[in-house]
């Protein structure tokens, strides 16, 4: 679909006038005009605030859909494997904490409810940790999200998902103080994905608000 068929269908679906898009949208009924006659096209500003607007992306405005996507995806968010050795020491001193109190209970006068007590709080921490290390590990890939002009791609527990921009309500980015390491969040309208860890974010942040600028705001 080209631009002005797009700025037509996006007017009529409002039932809008040219005059009332105009205003929306801070321009004059004739740029509304000329745009639909394809004699002139906004500019980037104006195709940002129509995509705010409208709720639609800019590519959709320009025409970029799914069969038109760039098949090159560029990897942006790598996993840290010092967390997973970090995690898989974390695991491996909690077990050997609860084992030597366990040992040095039985061998002593704890009751038998102080032992099922600390018992059940050393497991739900060994499971806090054995939920990270998961998320470390998996998926076995390196790269853990990528994107190309179409959306973003991450690879999560629950596979591989490709997220089209138009459905992205936002990216957020998290990281860990001083740790220069963390997840990143990609809402949609149907669901939360969050991939866990990353590292270099600078770089990371820095590509996902130029994705921002192209393709949403």
């Amino acid at each position: 679909m080209k631009l002005n068929e797009a700025v037509i269908k996006i007017r009529e679906e409002n039932n809008l006038t040219q005059e009332e898009m105009a205003k929306r949208i801070f321009v004059t009924r004739q740029a509304i005009s000329k745009w639909e006659r394809g004699l002139g096209y906004p500019s980037l500003d104006v195709l940002r605030l129509i995509s705010r607007e409208f709720k639609i992306s800019i590519n959709e405005l320009l025409g970029v859909g799914k069969s038109q996507k760039n098949a090159e995806y560029k990897p942006i968010g790598f996993k840290n494997r010092g967390f997973i050795a970090l995690y898989a020491a974390m695991l491996a001193f909690v077990i050997a904490v609860t084992t030597v109190f366990n040992l040095l209970s039985l061998g002593g006068d704890a009751d038998l409810w102080e032992l099922i007590v600390s018992d059940v709080f050393l497991g739900f921490v060994c499971l806090m940790v054995v939920i990270l290390l998961i998320q470390s590990i998996f998926p076995v890939g390196l790269v853990l999200i990528e994107y190309n002009d179409y959306g973003v791609m991450v690879k999560t527990l629950r596979g591989r998902t490709e997220i089209p921009f138009q459905k992205t309500v936002s990216i957020e980015i998290k990281t860990h103080g001083n740790w220069n390491s963390g997840k990143m969040i990609v809402r949609t309208f149907d669901a939360n994905y969050q991939v866990y860890p990353l590292k270099e974010l600078n770089q990371v942040k820095t590509i996902i608000d130029e994705v921002r600028i192209l393709n949403r705001y």
